[in-house]
């Protein structure tokens, strides 16, 4: 706060300084050259400002329990829904190449786990449905190291 009220009163009276000092100037000849000084005059007096107030850079630590704890929940529930919406998509891309080869199904139901590193692996995918042969041997064409099942 303190810094903030030294760079607001340098600024005010640079300002008053430099309007007054560019009302007496010679002539228009000097214009920018005294433009450029004036600006770095005002660059100069906000920086020592907050040199001499001191400026901190340091972010608060969070070692509480109960921050470790709200921030491993709110991971906890991203992963949950990340990997929701992994199986729900995969699932209906699934379903899509099925309906594409004139596959029948009732659901396909797929399970993935999310690795630490990010990626996606897919644990299982259940289908339910008259044509599990013809399916199955779609799905692990497009899905390899995918285990299919026949969901009741």
């Amino acid at each position: 706060m303190d810094l903030m009220r030294k760079i607001i009163i340098t600024s005010c009276i640079l300002s008053v300084v430099i309007t007054a000092v560019d009302c007496i100037k010679p002539s228009e000849k000097f214009s920018s050259q005294l433009k450029s000084i004036f600006s770095l005059i005002f660059i100069i007096g906000i920086v020592t400002a907050g040199i001499k107030t001191g400026i901190d850079f340091e972010l608060p630590e969070y070692e509480s329990k109960e921050y470790d704890e709200g921030y491993a929940e709110l991971q906890k529930t991203a992963d949950e829904a990340m990997k929701k919406e992994m199986e729900y998509r995969i699932g209906s891309s699934i379903e899509k190449l099925l309906s594409e080869k004139n596959i029948s199904f009732e659901k396909v139901y797929v399970n993935v786990n999310i690795n630490d590193d990010g990626g996606i692996d897919i644990n299982r995918i259940d289908y339910k449905g008259k044509d599990f042969e013809q399916a199955r041997k779609e799905i692990e064409k497009n899905f390899t190291d995918a285990e299919v099942t026949v969901s009741e």
